[in-house]
């Protein structure tokens, strides 16, 4: 639907922005777009704190027990245990390390980034041996796993209508 066609209530609902101060300070700090850490949030969580998926990820940012273990020590975080993933601050905190650094793996490259994050950044070094991908659209129509390929169109769509909707440059 076009974004005029519907009142802005019924678009925030659809994509609402809680958390947003949370949000803007750890993109910031990661240099990350807030619109594109939103974007994630959503499609992982729909911004539910308690969000666990069947692949055992936690959280608004759905983060792997392992990967957050990890990145808490990285920034110090004492007695780490997997239910510290529910508070949507910690989740925010690593997520938006993880997520920048999954993208200066893939060197800024979002759909590379956005399909490590979901399907895991050894699953894409694998596909990148099938061609050369110069084109993002080619590399994502090519991602095997259905689920990957429309959670990659699924966050790109998100950040476009979240910077529409939230960005007040725009």
């Amino acid at each position: 639907l076009p974004l005029d066609s519907m009142p802005r209530d019924f678009w925030e609902i659809l994509f609402p922005m809680p958390f947003l101060e949370e949000l803007r300070s750890y993109a910031a700090q990661h240099d990350l777009d807030p619109f594109l850490v939103a974007a994630l949030i959503r499609q992982e969580s729909e911004f539910n704190p308690r969000a666990r998926s069947r692949a055992g990820a936690v959280g608004l940012m759905q983060i792997m027990p392992a990967t957050g273990r990890l990145l808490a020590r990285k920034i110090g975080v004492s007695s780490f245990s997997t239910d510290k993933l529910y508070n949507p601050d910690l989740s925010l905190r690593l997520g938006t390390l993880h997520l920048r650094g999954v993208l200066d793996q893939f060197q800024n490259r979002l759909e590379l980034t956005l399909a490590a994050y979901n399907a895991g950044e050894h699953r894409v070094e694998k596909w990148l041996t099938w061609d050369t991908f110069e084109d993002p659209a080619t590399f994502v129509e090519t991602i095997p796993f259905t689920e990957t390929r429309e959670y990659v169109q699924g966050v790109l769509r998100n950040m476009i209508i979240y910077r529409l909707l939230y960005d007040a440059g725009a």
